[in-house]
């Protein structure tokens, strides 16, 4: 009797690994070699630079949503929503590889470090970083405060406009990530993200325009 409850103790255990093992996979996208290959530096430095950016993202959707309700409402819960998830996926990404979930600086110089020399744009995106200090686009302390003291379409319009600025500064990492990371899973995550973002960037052009 005792070793028959052995046995099925240890069965549960191995059903538990394998459902654990699968639901990795699914929350990757990926087998799991494919997240926990070691990665390279555009890698490391996407995870920790994409989390970085990710995070003023769900504060601004969170500043909007907490002020009631909005015809923006849907969109900043969207926006919440699938970014806190992404913001999941780096981290993990960064404690599998044992790597500082923020950058040692706030320079872009994973960027430099792909497969081809940087293009005229990727040069331009660069400088743009230099000139910024670190990812071009993020709202300023003041910008923040701002709409924390805005209300109704003044409140809307600022929203727009700081979050349609923070996506475009977003693009360029997502689309060099998406071609030049060493991992699968990174190359997926990025691409995904560029889609998406682009997707957002059009229908908060047409919500400006009071569509």
């Amino acid at each position: 009797m005792k070793a028959r409850h052995l046995a099925g103790a240890v069965l549960l255990l191995l059903i538990g690994a394998g459902l654990g093992e699968a639901g990795h996979r699914f929350a990757t996208g990926a087998h799991p070699s494919q997240a926990i290959a070691a990665p390279g530096p555009v890698d490391i430095g996407f995870a920790q630079s994409m989390r970085g950016h990710h995070d003023q993202a769900v504060v601004m959707s969170r500043i909007l949503l907490d002020h009631g309700a909005t015809r923006l409402t849907s969109l900043a819960r969207s926006i919440q929503s699938a970014q806190l998830i992404e913001i999941g996926e780096m981290k993990g990404w960064l404690l599998l590889w044992g790597k500082p979930l923020l950058p040692a600086s706030d320079g872009m110089n994973w960027m430099l470090l792909g497969k081809m020399s940087p293009d005229a744009s990727l040069s331009r995106y660069l400088a743009d970083c230099r000139t910024a200090g670190g990812m071009p686009g993020l709202a300023s302390s003041d910008e923040l405060n701002q709409l924390r003291s805005l209300d109704g379409d003044e409140r809307d319009r600022l929203f727009l406009q700081l979050m349609t600025r923070h996506h475009q500064g977003a693009l360029p990492m997502a689309h060099f990530a998406a071609r030049n990371a060493e991992t699968p899973a990174v190359r997926a995550l990025a691409a995904q993200i560029e889609v998406q973002q682009m997707e957002e960037l059009g229908a908060m052009a047409l919500l400006a325009r009071g569509h």
